[in-house]
């Protein structure tokens, strides 16, 4: 008969931290099934959250960018999108970039890393500026919504041209039992 281990208390850090390497390790998937596309198939505006499949895949990279690296550094104003008709190569390189920033940070988390705020400075949709605090968990648990939603919205772009979507369980994750 085989023992039934105890689930194991798992800290809000140890989550966070698999939740960023799963989306680092499953990024490469939605990459390379963008790039088999043909450019016109990419860049065609199919009425969504952002024009092109492209555009979508691109936002998420720019959020990652903007949360991750930006906030943190308090480098909001000099932000340099990663948005336009970059080549093959540059949008590989900004997911690569993106990777090492990512596994960077979650390396990183402990509690008090988690507790850690940032001042977010922006410009609201009617043009006013706004500054909000928010600490580190809140900007990790809000990629990680914002990453799952657009790539929902990418399956479905993929489904309605008959392409298979790279989706890929969280049963791949490292807390995966």
């Amino acid at each position: 008969m085989r023992k039934v281990r105890p689930p194991r208390k798992v800290t809000e850090a140890e989550l966070a931290r698999a939740w960023i390497e799963w989306l680092v390790d499953t990024r490469p998937g939605y990459l390379e099934s963008l790039l088999a596309l043909s450019q016109k198939e990419r860049l065609r505006d199919r009425g969504a959250s952002f024009p092109s499949i492209q555009d979508i895949f691109l936002h998420i990279l720019d959020n990652n960018v903007w949360w991750l690296e930006s906030v943190p550094q308090n480098r909001q104003e000099s932000h340099r999108g990663v948005n336009g008709r970059l080549s093959d190569p540059e949008i590989r390189r900004q997911v690569r970039r993106i990777a090492r920033l990512s596994r960077k940070l979650a390396k990183s988390l402990t509690p008090s890393r988690l507790d850690r705020r940032f001042v977010v400075r922006g410009v609201q949709g009617n043009g006013k500026p706004y500054e909000i605090k928010m600490n580190l968990r809140t900007i990790i648990w809000h990629m990680v919504e914002e990453e799952l939603q657009h790539r929902g919205e990418m399956n479905a772009l993929f489904w309605q041209m008959d392409v298979d979507a790279p989706t890929r369980a969280w049963f791949s994750s490292a807390l995966a039992e």
